[in-house]
């Protein structure tokens, strides 16, 4: 091999490497900047989904009326919030807006269900595994810089799906 040769092949795995540094460098600012956009909101989400499935929880083992009434004006407030998250999270977490919409409607389910006991836990443990995989999904998102895959997304119409076939 002649130095010519040598100097040849030397520039053609450099150019490789610089190429492949450059794709590299573009999946690294597209993670980047995936987290920084759900760094405000994952914090908020959480809180406003545990929030709205924990008073409804509370509201239904409320005995008298008026602690009832109390803790569905509390799950009505928890509500309020994700509703107004939903749509800052609808783009960069895009999937997991139906199952933040089927919690949206959980307190009002809840104070249909009450009489029915049996129907209310079961849509209260469908919710709460919904709660549950929304939380993990947006963390996963958040820790691999990425949207929510086909399968995540296909886990939370699951769960939503469950959920809504417990209060019908």
């Amino acid at each position: 091999m002649t130095t010519q040769e040598a100097t040849l092949i030397a520039a053609v795995i450099a150019a490789f490497a610089s190429v492949a540094k450059l794709f590299f460098d573009r999946i690294a600012e597209a993670r980047i900047c995936i987290r920084t956009m759900l760094l405000p909101l994952i914090s908020e989400m959480g809180e406003a989904v545990y929030g709205i499935v924990a008073t409804s929880s509370v509201m239904l083992e409320a005995e008298t009326d008026k602690k009832f009434g109390s803790w569905y004006s509390k799950a009505c407030r928890e509500r309020e919030k994700l509703k107004a998250l939903r749509p800052r999270l609808r783009y960069p977490l895009w999937g997991l807006d139906e199952g933040l919409r089927v919690l949206e409607r959980l307190p009002d389910w809840c104070s249909h269900a009450r009489s029915d006991r049996a129907r209310a836990s079961k849509m209260l443990r469908h919710a709460t595994s919904l709660r549950h995989m929304i939380d993990i999904t947006a963390l996963r998102c958040y820790d691999n810089g990425r949207r929510p895959n086909i399968i995540e997304v296909l886990q939370i119409r699951w769960h939503s799906w469950r959920c809504r076939r417990a209060f019908d």
